[in-house]
């Protein structure tokens, strides 16, 4: 009698990987500019989208920064841990799926290390959720962080790609103890 042969699901290829993260960037980005683009259109009567929190005026930069981000964690947090299970849009559409270590969905905490943490303000060098964040920082210091900050986030979004090019694991999915895998 043979023993049961444990089922090793196939790690992410990393062009589908890199899709699905151009496509959540977009449609994240696209999702958490909502309320800040209504809340300027609201308060200025203009037709145009701005994304820039430091021109509005005191103290509704703070409300539409927090809007903003609100929103971008309804996208990359809830949405993988009650809609698609361990998949946002772009993960969905590349059938791909974050799970832990062992395979298993991976819990709410360690999902938002990875999701909120990772994903959204440390790697956020080019989402706008992580622009939110680093312009609420900016306006608390009075700009003084804002270019520093801009420059770190930079830097931590290309060690992570590196990281997930060449070990197929990124920096949010070491510090989060997951991986992803193809869904197929």
């Amino acid at each position: 009698m043979r023993g049961k042969q444990k089922f090793e699901p196939a790690p992410a290829p990393w062009n589908r990987r890199g899709f699905a993260y151009l496509i959540d960037g977009y449609i994240g980005s696209a999702f958490s500019v909502i309320p800040v683009g209504l809340l300027w259109n609201m308060l200025t009567g203009e037709e145009v989208i701005n994304t820039d929190l430091m021109l509005f005026d005191a103290p509704y930069g703070w409300l539409a920064g927090f809007l903003g981000l609100v929103f971008g964690v309804i996208y990359y947090y809830i949405v993988p841990l009650w809609g698609w299970k361990g998949q946002t849009l772009g993960k969905k559409l590349m059938n791909l799926r974050i799970v832990g270590e062992d395979n298993n969905p991976l819990p709410a905490g360690r999902l938002a290390v990875r999701q909120l943490a990772g994903v959204m303000l440390l790697e956020g060098a080019f989402l706008l959720t992580g622009q939110y964040a680093v312009q609420m920082l900016a306006m608390l210091t009075l700009g003084a962080a804002g270019k520093a900050l801009n420059y770190l986030l930079f830097g931590v979004f290309l060690i992570s790609a590196w990281l997930a090019f060449r070990d197929g694991k990124a920096a949010h999915d070491i510090w989060a103890g997951s991986k992803v895998i193809d869904d197929k």
